[in-house]
């Protein structure tokens, strides 16, 4: 594979790792719990099922969305430019 095409590609990964990351991790996972949370508290039809789950979502976002942009980044990094190769 061209020198062009493989840095092409390390770049593209390693832009969906973070975009990707952060839309599951940051929106999905963190942003909308919080919005359901403060709307049901304020609407007064919060329960403790909801409670309990949109916790567990907001504590193990940064976890899910770290894992995304590492398993991108390793999937990068077989593209990346080898030393060795020059």
């Amino acid at each position: 594979m061209k020198k062009n095409a493989k840095k092409a590609l390390a770049i593209f990964f390693s832009v969906l790792g973070s975009v990707l990351g952060l839309y599951i991790g940051g929106y999905w996972l963190f942003v909308r719990p919080v919005y359901w949370l403060v709307t049901g508290f304020t609407g007064g039809t919060l329960t403790a099922g909801i409670l309990i789950i949109n916790i567990f979502k907001i504590f193990i976002a940064s976890t899910i969305g770290g894992g995304i942009w590492c398993v991108c980044d390793i999937i990068a990094g077989f593209f990346r430019d080898d030393p060795r190769e020059d």
